[in-house]
């Protein structure tokens, strides 16, 4: 029982060092975001041929604090898609809420954001615009007083009520897992 006691009292100073450093009064801001590449394959059945496609990202992403656990978010991004049967660029403006909840060091947030994707399709140059929300889910890790690593995970819908180049009606929900972001606060 003395040994519990004894290592019950050298975790105190732990405990309080692993306070966050980073403080989110109102009035605090941030910018981030990310920047990536993806390629994969698609297999699909006969007579359909398969397919390759290749994305590149950018989607800077700002924040301001209205309270110290809520947040306005704001970004506007660019994504140029390109493959073997396909090949479109996306212009997107996003905006919503987060809600911050502090854990010992890390911040873990939950959030709600809308938005537009504005796509132009260089096959036909037909121009459509969809329509979209997306549940950003995770957790900001500080490496600083003001830089902190985003990572988590973003559900998102996509729909367009016009008609898809295709001939069908474009309705997505994407799932990305393992988002990998920088936030950087002043």
């Amino acid at each position: 029982m003395r040994h519990l006691i004894i290592f019950a009292l050298l975790l105190i100073p732990v405990t309080a060092h692993a306070q966050s450093a980073m403080i989110m009064n109102p009035g605090t801001m941030s910018a981030g975001g990310v920047i990536s590449f993806q390629t994969h394959s698609m297999d699909f059945p006969s007579p359909t041929p398969d397919a390759t496609v290749k994305t590149v990202s950018f989607l800077p992403q700002f924040s301001y604090f209205m309270k110290s656990y809520m947040a306005m978010v704001g970004s506007v991004g660019f994504q140029s898609v390109s493959g073997d049967t396909t090949e479109y660029s996306r212009f997107n403006m996003s905006g919503g809420i987060r809600m911050y909840q502090p854990l010992a060091f890390l911040h873990f947030y939950l959030g709600i954001e809308g938005g537009l994707y504005f796509t132009n399709y260089d096959a036909n140059d037909q121009d459509n615009i969809d329509v979209g929300f997306s549940l950003p889910l995770g957790v900001l890790i500080p490496l600083s007083r003001s830089v902190a690593l985003d990572v988590g995970a973003r559900f998102s819908k996509i729909w367009r009520d016009n008609d898809h180049p295709a001939g069908m009606n474009y309705n997505s929900f994407i799932v990305e897992i393992g988002y990998l972001g920088v936030q950087a606060f002043f």
